[in-house]
């Protein structure tokens, strides 16, 4: 696992170093609980400034085109999103409050997790494609997308209790 700052200033070097001490063993909790592997993942420890473009750069790395989101994302700690190679991890330190970074790191791992799930990669690029403009997803589609994405946000959010374990 790659752990990357990407315009971070000093103020937020804790939540950096905390991510770094954490990333491996929480890695291991998650496989462990949910039986499955997670994959190549890189984290970008980022500001809020930086936040949204780099999700955004990635997503275009992945479409290989220069097209913007017709969407855009509303304010998180953290997103977790496809790479050409595996699945990016994009925190956010400044919104990211010191108790709240382990809990983090743990929920964005469950979603690396549900990426690599049958159908689920291949549901996700077809959502990015869609918010870009490249390919039309239909309403019924849409609907029984954002119905899976809502079980695994709330997968993500029962798993969050594994973060008490991190040392």
């Amino acid at each position: 696992m790659q752990i990357t700052p990407y315009r971070l200033g000093s103020r937020h070097r804790p939540g950096l170093a905390r991510i770094e001490e954490i990333a491996d063993q929480a890695v291991r909790l998650v496989q462990a609980k949910l039986r499955e592997q997670i994959g190549r993942v890189e984290i970008i420890v980022t500001d809020t400034q930086n936040y949204g473009d780099n999700i955004l750069a990635a997503e275009q790395r992945l479409l290989g085109t220069r097209t913007r989101s017709r969407y855009s994302l509303p304010p998180s700690l953290a997103h977790t999103t496809l790479s050409p190679t595996g699945t990016l991890i994009v925190i956010d330190a400044q919104a990211t409050p010191d108790h709240e970074v382990d809990t983090t790191v743990v929920h964005e791992l469950v979603h690396a997790v549900q990426f690599g799930r049958p159908g689920v990669r291949d549901a996700v690029l077809a959502g990015i494609r869609n918010n870009h403009g490249i390919d039309k997803v239909g309403w019924l589609a849409a609907h029984r997308e954002n119905r899976k994405v809502a079980a695994h946000e709330r997968e993500a959010v029962r798993l969050e209790s594994l973060a008490r374990k991190l040392r």
